[in-house]
């Protein structure tokens, strides 16, 4: 699995350690980099991601603005988001635009990585979720009854009647509680 992300930062260095620190993940896959909130979005706006590593702290577009704004988006366009920022303050608001995680500056490889498992995580589960869903839905139910051939005749049988089967080399008997088979055209 390929996680499509963005850093948006106002600061080069923290830009250049979490370009270090996607280039070290192997399911992350870096798109681009903003030190521009306003330049983010339009790009937003534009092309999907999975992942935008976001700074609070900006000018013109805060980080917290700018996942409000995402947060409007419909479930499937809108990315995931890890805020990457030097205050703490703003952690329970970062959790009200559901983001994935909330990582204080300076923080380790290590710290990055658990954080990008979880989005890792989240979008495996639901993959899952959705082959589960598609081979469900391409799986028919079972009818409730088989048809037989009898002689000539087709047979319409319920399963719940038959009661056994024996087996006679090259053909079966079908056993049944009583007359429930109905013949059919």
């Amino acid at each position: 699995m390929n996680i499509s992300c963005l850093i948006i930062d106002d600061e080069p260095l923290a830009i250049g350690l979490l370009e270090s620190f996607v280039r070290q993940t192997n399911f992350l896959s870096l798109k681009k980099t903003f030190s521009n909130a306003v330049e983010a979005l339009t790009y937003l706006n534009q092309e999907a991601v999975d992942l935008v590593f976001l700074d609070i702290q900006m000018p013109e577009l805060s980080g917290m603005e700018l996942a409000r704004l995402l947060d409007a988006k419909p479930t499937g366009q809108k990315p995931k988001i890890i805020f990457t920022t030097a205050y703490n303050e703003f952690a329970v608001e970062g959790y009200k635009v559901e983001a994935i995680d909330y990582l204080l500056k300076p923080f380790s490889y290590e710290e990055f990585h658990r954080a990008a498992g979880k989005v890792y995580q989240y979008f495996e589960e639901r993959e899952a979720a959705a082959a589960q869903a598609k081979g469900a839905a391409a799986v028919p139910a079972s009818p409730d009854y088989i048809f037989l051939k009898v002689e000539y005749q087709v047979l319409k049988v319920n399963k719940s009647s038959i009661t056994h089967i024996e087996a006679y080399k090259d053909y079966v008997k079908v056993h049944l509680k009583e007359k429930a088979a109905q013949y059919c055209p």
